[in-house]
């Protein structure tokens, strides 16, 4: 009987090939028990809620689905899965936000080692967001635009933005600073706007990746 700590792995890949050799890898590891896999979209959210999965190993690519539709639809009926989601290459940072803000864990390119995804798993079976932020591409010239616009954000809106950051509520950074809760969310708003993020996950990478040239 596998133990609580245990990662019960179900996984849902299109080619066999290709989902047994990460199997085998996956399943070497002892706190890896695998309870069910799966081809297909349809067949996954059948099999799952019965499987006893507490992580989901998806690749975005399947010929009945897309892996971020399927996620949404298991978070719903069971919230506490941890999902890894498999993309063919490198994406851009908005799409990653997309994926995170769905409920997803982690993102992770298919060809990146499979100790990535080990230790990956450790993180979102404990429901945390692992995100190598170096992984992801940026537009050309988006690095040297933003760190420029960043700079040149006010004192207080560079505050701001480094305690959105870190996950602190609106709630909680218009008491630490002092200010209402409608104040925070206009710095909010015009950081976002000036950056040209769309949502949270945009930032948090952005912050994360270039915390040692910014201004804070």
């Amino acid at each position: 009987m596998a133990s609580e700590s245990a990662i019960r792995l179900f996984m849902t890949v299109d080619k066999l090939l290709f989902r047994e050799c990460l199997l085998y890898q996956l399943i070497l590891q002892e706190e890896v028990d695998l309870v069910g896999e799966s081809s297909s979209g349809v067949d996954t959210l059948s099999k799952l809620s019965g499987s006893g999965a507490n992580v989901l190993i998806i690749e975005e690519d399947l010929k009945d689905n897309d892996g971020l539709t399927i996620s949404e639809i298991a978070l719903s009926q069971n919230p506490s899965l941890s999902i890894m989601l498999l993309v063919d290459s490198a994406i851009s940072t908005k799409r990653l936000a997309i994926y995170l803000e769905s409920g997803i864990k982690s993102v992770i390119t298919k060809h990146q080692p499979v100790q990535e995804m080990i230790k990956a798993l450790h993180y979102i079976k404990h429901g945390q967001v692992y995100v190598d932020a170096d992984h992801y591409r940026l537009p050309s010239g988006a690095v040297s635009r933003n760190l420029e616009i960043f700079q040149s954000l006010s004192d207080r809106e560079r505050e701001v933005a480094q305690l959105m950051a870190r996950r602190i509520s609106v709630k909680s950074i218009a008491e630490q600073l002092g200010v209402s809760y409608k104040t925070v969310h206009s710095y909010k708003d015009r950081i976002f706007v000036k950056l040209g993020f769309e949502r949270l996950p945009e930032l948090v990478l952005f912050m994360k990746r270039f915390q040692n040239q910014l201004s804070l």
